[in-house]
Parts: structure tokens; sequence; C-alpha cells
């Protein structure tokens, strides 16, 4: 067995471990807010979430997806990596915070507009966690991000469980969340203390911040991809219990979607290496692909045939009217598997902007698809998009990857960044 296939094997065990604790952790705490508070208070969590999701990301700056490509180019430079990213990281927060506080005053249910406001916290919690993170994954350390995240999801947990118990307001689901991020970033950062401390090899702030405003915008488009109905349904009005029900049915397709997550972030150290290289190629598309479309069928239709009985133990019987849709959300999951891997061949090679202009074409294409059929269909027409919006996403992924691997990031664009610069 070669060395290589030994490091994939092993992130692939630690990661896959990992997810099934923390995708059981936020499966588990899904389940904790839905039994606890109602379909109107899990109507509530869902938008609230998914908003602190994708505060998280522009948090992250898109800097996740750069450390762990330059720290496997740079391994000796991961602290100084680390330390550049987190400066930043910052900017861009006083920025996002105060815009983010402000935006909630604009939302006219209060028990809506308190809970956005609790997840706020989260939400920059979580991104310093991640970023943090990422360096080790950089390094083939996927254990270290998964002991924070387990510390993490395992206190907001508990803490989710006594809310429940105590009937608490919905609200107080964000500062659990925060609190349980807290925890995790402390355990993260005590490691990172240990990380080499070289020079950055040329690395400096703004090649950071340029190499990650991509991977903002694709990260946002992604997280839009998967929160837009969500949201839509809310500017509509449609009623949190709906809204609630409907978060019920996508919880485990998309909680599933981590299974693909774990192989392509297992997988992306390996790939950032062979790309600088020289040694990827077509016969990569071809083999992530088509793995990556025959795994999300095979899951697809797993849960297609345990959904009802799987909604009836874990949510209750009041939640039986997101069977249906739940049987429509999970033929997402092929084309769902297949773009993920791609994409992380794309970034691989560097040419993480190529996917910008496909992406917001499927996610305009989405949200105008959305605005024409909630007015009618409310939640199961939003089911109907996205697996439509997806299933034509194919075509460009594998187009962007092909031209991807044809023409990787050269070695002399990575070596002319300029000086260091803190």
């Amino acid at each position: 067995m070669t060395r290589t296939a030994v490091r994939l094997a092993r992130n692939v065990a630690w990661l896959g471990a990992g997810e099934v604790v923390l995708k059981g952790a936020l499966f588990a705490a899904g389940v904790v807010v839905a039994r606890g508070l109602g379909p109107a208070g899990m109507g509530a969590f869902t938008v609230a979430y998914g908003a602190a999701m994708v505060l998280m990301l522009l948090l992250v700056a898109g800097q996740a997806e750069v450390l762990i490509r330059e720290t496997a180019r740079r391994p000796a430079a991961a602290r100084a990596l680390g330390r550049l990213s987190r400066s930043w990281q910052r900017r861009v927060a006083l920025v996002a915070v105060p815009a983010a506080v402000a935006a909630t005053a604009l939302v006219r249910d209060p028990t809506l507009r308190w809970t956005l406001l609790a997840f706020i916290p989260y939400a920059w919690l979580r991104s310093g966690l991640v970023s943090a993170g990422a360096s080790f994954k950089g390094l083939d350390r996927m254990e270290v991000e998964v002991g924070a995240r387990t510390v993490e999801l395992g206190v907001a947990l508990l803490l989710l469980a006594l809310l429940a118990w105590l009937s608490a307001p919905v609200w107080s689901t964000g500062l659990a969340f925060a609190v349980g991020a807290a925890g995790g970033l402390v355990a993260i950062r005590r490691a990172s203390a240990r990380l080499t401390s070289g020079a950055g090899a040329g690395v400096t702030r703004a090649f950071l911040a340029r190499e990650g405003a991509a991977f903002l915008a694709l990260n946002l488009g992604a997280q839009a991809a998967l929160r837009l109905d969500t949201f839509l349904l809310a500017g509509f009005g449609v009623a949190k219990e709906e809204i609630g029900r409907y978060g019920v049915a996508a919880a485990p397709v998309w909680g599933l979607l981590g299974v693909a997550q774990l192989f392509a972030v297992a997988a992306y150290p390996t790939f950032a290496k062979l790309a600088a290289q020289g040694r990827i190629g077509g016969r990569h598309v071809a083999a992530v692909a088509a793995g990556g479309a025959a795994a999300g069928g095979l899951v697809a239709g797993a849960l297609t045939a345990v959904k009802a009985p799987l909604v009836r133990l874990l949510f209750g019987p009041q939640y039986l009217a997101s069977v249906p849709l739940m049987g429509v959300l999970v033929w997402v999951l092929p084309a769902a598997y297949l773009m993920m891997g791609l994409g992380v061949l794309v970034a691989s090679c560097g040419r993480q902007r190529w996917s910008l202009v496909s992406q917001a074409i499927l996610l305009s294409g989405s949200a105008i698809a959305n605005v024409a059929v909630i007015p009618r269909w409310g939640t199961m027409g939003c089911a109907v998009v996205a697996v439509a919006v997806w299933t034509a996403g194919i075509v460009a992924s594998l187009t962007v990857a092909t031209l991807a691997v044809r023409r990787p990031q050269g070695s002399e664009e990575i070596a002319a960044i300029g000086p260091e610069v803190e």
C-alpha cells in the first residue's frame, strides 16, 4: 500500500468517525428543537441557523480552502499562514458583524429577529474554529478539528436538551451553539500553538485575501443554494410551521451530503500536491464524477426506503407531512456528490474562479424558479426546483473540472506573490 493511499485511508477514517459524531449531533440537535419547541420553533431555528451559516462563511472569507491548499504546499509555514489569514479575517469581521446586527432590525417577526441575533456570536466563533482546523487539514491531521468540533457540538447538544426541557424561548438555541463553539475554539487554539512557525514562503495577506475571495463567493453561492428556498419561503410569508416541516425534510438530505464532503476533504491535500506537481488529469475527473454520482445514488435510494419510519421515529407524527418533501429532495444527492468532488479538483488546481460563472447562473435560475413556484406550490415547489437546479449543474461542473486539470495554476504563479507581509 503506497504512502499516499495510507494517508488517504487515515484521513477518511478520522473524517468518517468525525462525521458520524458531528452529523449525528447536529441531527440530534434538530430532533431536540423539533420535539421540544414545536413546528413554529423549528421554523425559526431553521431560518436562523441557515443565516448563521451564511454569516460564518462570510467571516471565514474563503480562508479555510486556501489554508488547506497552501499549508499542504508549505507545511513548515502553517503557523505563519494561519496568522496572516486571521489578520485578514479580523478586517472582514469589523464590517460583517455590525452589518449582520443591523440587518436583524429589519425582521418584523420578534421571535425570528431575536433568534437571528442570538446566532451571530455562534457564527463568529465557529468561523475561528473552521479556519484553525483548516491548517491541520492541510497537514493531513484531520483528527484535530474533529476533536474540537466534537467539543463544540457535545456542549451545544447538552445545553439544547436542557433548554428544551425548560421550554426556553427559541432564541436561546443560538446561545447554546455559541457556548459550544467557544469550547471547541479554545481546544483547537491550544493545538495551534504547537504548529511550526517557519516563514510564510513569500505568501502575503493580499494573496490569501485574493485567493479566498473566489472561495468565499463559491461558498456563499453553495450555502445560498442550500438555504435560498428557506429564506424565500419566509419572505413570502409561508407559515413557520410549514417551514419547520420543510426543514425536517431537508435535514437528513443535507446531513448526508457530509458523506461526500468527508471524501472530498480527505483527498483535497493530496490533490493539491498532485496539481502542483503537474500530475493531475482527465482520469481524475472521470473517476471522481463516476464515484460521486454512484455514491449519491446509493445514499438517495437508502434514504428513500426509510424516510417514513425515520420521520415518525425521530421527529414524531406531527411531521409526517415532511415525508413527501423528503422523497423529492433526496434526489439532489447524486448531483451534489458529483459536484462536490469535482469542486475539490478545481480548487486543487487553483482555478476556483472558473466555477463562479456557472454557479451564478444556476443560483439565479434557482431564485427565479422559486419565486415563480412558491406562491402556487409552496414547499413542494421548492423541493422540485432544488432537484432540477442541482441536476442541471452536472454539465457545468464537468466542463469546469476538465478545463482546470488541463490548465492548473502554474508553479510560477504560486511563487510570484511577493514578500511576506504581516
